[in-house]
């Protein structure tokens, strides 16, 4: 293309079509979403002053140097997005995204009664979305008639280049809660988060999303910005958890976690899915091959532990016809013995499958791996985690006493 690279200083002359080296020098080159749409061919050419600058560039063969000047002043302009954006220059602490839904307006309750209320620290904060009249409904549903009820709402979509730019460049920290993300281009938003040094999180629970994102984290980790997906009910608590855990079983005993296992109940009037959980487990169970393949990965997102002999040998699986050679897993990491009911004995506690179950474990073992590679600190080494649903004591009753009738008419027949 004419922008393969953009010119640099030399005594030979330098063609206009190297278009986008230099502008990517100090972005990482064109690997990352974002850096891939904002440092195209396409996109290049509409900031006319660069294109120009680098002509004359080219026409006086780097020696001019009032030409250089002008040239270094649009190529600065263009790496940190000035000539494209409509940013007023305001900040805020925290803008949340994707909440005119459902999820939304827990968060604006969440915030009108709990956060903006009890935390004592201030903070500032703004909505935005893919369509602003259906935000700012919600807003004025949940704010009217307080001091929040004129909160900013911002316009972002990711066909829209220019307005990820501006939304990315008004936060400090986003929170995206625009599900279902792997139906989503989220990556562009992440990718310019890490470009522009703004934190990111998200409420995520879909395994091909997480895996997505994990191409960016070394990225994100280069330029010290957190990228945090499933912050929520979804791989986060269950993740917290199982922190504070073997946070104290260390400082309190010198000892690293073996085994966490969380339960989850309910309780309350039964509720069911909203439609953003539908729609991503729809998006989820018409997924193709691959990627349902690693979703029934146990350890699609890192964290493996190798099944090994009482010598410290790995017990390994040869593939018949190829001779390829895998590590076991270990069967108490099957995902299998969270697909029945079963009971705890230590415990006393009967336990079924659990909707969260095949995504939080991924999330908890990737934990575990990053602690040991990043801090040589992990949950425990041999560490397994397992979860499941709780069944209530009623349920258990009426279980049992439908086994045991089961059980007595069988004997009555037989005789």
């Amino acid at each position: 293309g004419r922008f393969d690279r953009l010119p640099h200083r030399s005594a030979a002359p330098v063609s206009a079509g190297r278009a986008r080296s230099t502008a990517m020098t100090a972005q990482d080159g064109p690997t990352t979403p974002f850096a891939k749409l904002y440092f195209s061919d396409e996109m290049i050419s509409k900031y006319e002053p660069l294109v120009t600058a680098m002509e004359l560039v080219n026409e006086t063969e780097g020696k001019d140097e009032e030409v250089w000047k002008d040239y270094q002043v649009h190529l600065s302009k263009y790496r940190n997005f000035e000539w494209c954006s409509n940013w007023d220059g305001k900040k805020y602490d925290i803008v949340f995204y994707g909440v005119s839904g459902y999820t939304g307006y827990l968060m604006m309750e969440y915030l009108k009664r709990v956060a903006l209320k009890k935390t004592k620290e201030h903070f500032t904060f703004a909505f935005a979305g893919r369509t602003p009249s259906k935000v700012e409904e919600m807003r004025d549903r949940e704010f009217r008639g307080t001091q929040w009820e004129d909160t900013p709402v911002m316009q972002m979509s990711y066909d829209d280049l220019f307005s990820v730019i501006d939304l990315v460049k008004s936060a400090r920290v986003i929170i995206n809660v625009a599900g279902p993300y792997m139906l989503t281009q989220g990556e562009i938003m992440i990718d310019a988060c890490v470009h522009m040094g703004v934190h990111y999180c998200d409420i995520s629970g879909e395994v091909p999303w997480s895996l997505r994102v994990i191409d960016l984290d070394k990225h994100a980790r280069d330029h010290g910005v957190h990228i945090i997906p499933s912050t929520a009910s979804a791989g986060g608590f269950p993740d917290f958890g199982v922190f504070m855990m073997a946070k104290k079983m260390r400082e309190e005993y010198n000892e690293e976690l073996r085994k966490a296992i969380c339960y989850n109940s309910g309780g309350g009037a039964a509720a069911g899915a909203s439609g953003g959980t539908l729609a991503t487990r729809a998006a989820m169970a018409g997924a193709g091959d691959d990627v349902r393949k690693e979703m029934a990965n146990p350890f699609s997102m890192g964290g493996f532990v190798a099944d090994r002999d009482r010598w410290g040998v790995k017990y390994c699986n040869i593939e018949f016809g190829t001779g390829k050679v895998t590590p076991k897993i270990r069967g108490e990491d099957l995902d299998a013995n969270m697909s029945k009911i079963s009971e705890d004995k230590k415990l006393g506690i009967w336990r079924g499958p659990f909707v969260y179950s095949y995504f939080d474990t991924r999330i908890v073992r990737r934990s575990n791996m990053l602690l040991a590679d990043l801090g040589n600190c992990p949950y425990g080494r041999n560490f397994n985690f397992m979860e499941y649903a709780m069944l209530p004591t009623e349920a258990v009753i009426q279980m049992q006493m439908a086994k045991g009738a089961g059980g007595g008419g069988g004997a009555g027949g037989g005789g």
